[in-house]
């Protein structure tokens, strides 16, 4: 009688070994894994049956017979990320590549109310809907908020950014049916970055939208601390005594650095402000982002002192900013007494609602760690 727990274990195994080296041989699984030929074959007739896999073509020839290149499916599954924030909620629809199929803005401001949350259940199931996703493929939904949240992704501990109710979950499972979480927007959105990222060093990922913030990332995983509140780099000291931030202390890096540091000029519209930024013809937008770069250099020095690695510019402002890289590079470098270059500062590779491809994530990678 064969041992399905052993054949269960193998298909999962080599599943993930398909998955994370992108395509793979026969050969190449066997030798990797210490699995038998006469295994892997069976192991890859289940998963192909299961849709899970597809034959993706050839290698090229080192010399001999060319190996058949075996891939994972994208399509196999899907999640949906939504991002909640006080002003605006975003969609997305993601594959198992975190490839973003579908993705819907909508500018709502946020309110406890019933009218709300049957809005937010109508979108998951209108996306659903028209991308013809079926029940046994979806996996389910990653909320990101700017909130922190504990250990269970259902409860949340801090918000001051948006008013929740301290019920918020469950006002959402009265209109949810499919499995959901909760996430913290800005170490989401490190995950969606660490996810695109093809070395596996450990980044700083530097959130600056409406709120800073931001996710440490080692060892492939976002650490998240002993209380789930790593990160909030938004609530450093930059400035003593400083500018009254909105959680109620003064001289926060989020009080000076914030999105709507330099969006409220533009009617709360951080693209319009870069826009006028570069057309140079307002001489007090220049003297105004001189003044952001140079706190925002003191931050970004601060967080390359404590963590010696990459600080990876994400968030509404971070993906704005390449124009602009070498100036803060350039600031930042004469604030360390151990460096001739601030280099370390790098660009977000993944600009396109990081949040929630990164709360959506959450589902595509308990997926394919559990298969």
């Amino acid at each position: 009688m064969p041992d399905n727990k052993g054949i269960a274990k193998n298909a999962g195994d080599i599943y993930r070994h398909i998955y994370h080296n992108r395509a793979s041989s026969r050969s190449k699984i066997a030798a990797d894994l210490g699995i038998s030929l006469p295994t892997v074959s069976h192991s890859l007739e289940l998963l192909q049956e299961m849709g899970l896999i597809y034959n993706a073509g050839e290698f090229e020839s080192t010399g001999g017979r060319r190996a058949n290149m075996i891939s994972f499916v994208p399509g196999a599954r899907y999640a949906i990320g939504i991002d909640i924030t006080k002003s605006y909620l975003v969609f997305v629809l993601a594959d198992l590549d975190l490839n973003l199929l579908d993705n819907e803005k909508l500018l709502i401001p946020y309110e406890n109310a019933d009218r709300y949350y049957s809005m937010i259940s109508d979108q998951i199931e209108q996306m659903l809907e028209r991308n013809h996703i079926a029940e046994d493929r979806f996996l389910g939904v990653g909320i990101s908020l700017p909130v922190i949240v504990d250990i269970s992704q259902n409860l949340v501990t801090y918000a001051e950014v948006i008013n929740l109710p301290g019920n918020f979950y469950e006002e959402l499972k009265r209109w949810i049916r499919h499995p959901f979480l909760l996430f913290n927007d800005a170490n989401s959105a490190g995950w969606a970055e660490l996810w695109k990222r093809e070395d596996d060093n450990p980044i700083v990922y530097l959130s600056i939208s409406n709120s800073v913030g931001g996710a440490i990332v080692l060892n492939k995983r976002v650490y998240t601390g002993s209380n789930f509140r790593s990160g909030e780099f938004g609530h450093m000291t930059i400035i003593p005594h400083g500018k009254r931030c909105y959680c109620g202390r003064y001289g926060c890096l989020d009080a000076y650095c914030s999105a709507l540091v330099l969006s409220s000029f533009t009617h709360g519209d951080i693209k319009e402000f870069f826009s006028q930024l570069k057309l140079g013809e307002n001489a007090g937008y220049r003297q105004i982002f001189q003044q952001y770069l140079h706190y925002l250099a003191i931050g970004i020095n601060n967080l390359r002192m404590c963590f010696d690695c990459d600080i990876v510019l994400g968030g509404n402002v971070g993906a704005l900013m390449e124009d602009y890289i070498m100036e803060l590079r350039e600031i930042t470098r004469r604030l360390t007494p151990f460096e001739n270059s601030a280099d370390y500062i790098k660009m977000c590779s993944f600009r396109t609602e990081p949040s929630a491809a990164g709360a959506a994530l959450y589902f595509i990678d308990e997926f394919v760690r559990h298969f």
